[in-house]
């Protein structure tokens, strides 16, 4: 398995904005994560409805996981869940997500980034549902959405559902425009992989959510 500790960035991509591999730093994103942004939230629910109206026995991967906040409303919310697998490439966000979901022994939890091109070997596939939540642009490029999705398609059992919530570009700088993709363009990646049924199911400020599926 690739080291996790590396950052697989180009000279294309752009730099990480916060450090997190820093325990420190990773403390002060979660405790600001809901204070700054309280419409995550509604979107976690969201995608929590969303599973819970699937068939029994749900496996399910959540690619950059952080603190667990997702996994935890799901698993909260939906029993239909057999297995919840949280992968993330900082071991804070991994060991703050383990003392959340503690109660859930059903959650597995995976030190890689999916950045690199062999993390679909770390996860124990297939996954009847994969989920993410504002991590998709840890990319740092979106040219690399396309290839991920393709990885994606490859763990997601026939009729599984992807449930993909990520920024839009805050604004027409080039930094933005370049780690944040229009909804026309994650359309494009998302078919592109295999996926079918690509839609925009919910827009809070610049965060949209896209529900597709592998037929």
């Amino acid at each position: 398995m690739t080291d996790v500790r590396a950052t697989y960035l180009s000279d294309d991509d752009i730099p990480y904005g916060d450090d997190w591999q820093s325990a420190a730093n990773v403390a002060t994103w979660i405790d600001a994560a809901d204070r700054e942004r309280p419409w995550r939230a509604q979107i976690r629910e969201r995608i929590a409805e969303h599973v819970g109206t699937l068939r029994r026995d749900v496996r399910i991967l959540e690619l950059g996981s952080g603190p667990g906040l997702l996994a935890e409303c799901i698993l909260e919310r939906c029993s239909n869940v057999s297995g919840y697998t949280l992968l993330d490439f900082s071991p804070h966000m991994l060991a703050a997500s383990r003392e959340r979901l503690a109660r859930f022994p059903i959650a597995h939890f995976v030190l890689a980034s999916f950045r690199s091109h062999d993390w679909v070997e770390s996860v124990p596939g297939p996954f009847d549902c994969v989920v993410s939540m504002q991590a998709i642009h840890e990319l740092r490029h979106k040219r690399h959405a396309p290839r991920l999705y393709r990885q994606v398609h490859q763990v997601t059992a026939p009729r599984g559902q992807l449930l993909i919530c990520d920024h839009v570009p805050l604004d027409e700088t080039p930094r933005s425009e370049a780690l944040y993709m229009t909804e026309q363009e994650q359309f494009a990646a998302l078919s592109s992989a295999g996926f079918k049924q690509v839609q925009a199911v919910l827009s809070v400020d610049t965060l949209r959510l896209y529900a597709c599926e592998k037929i």
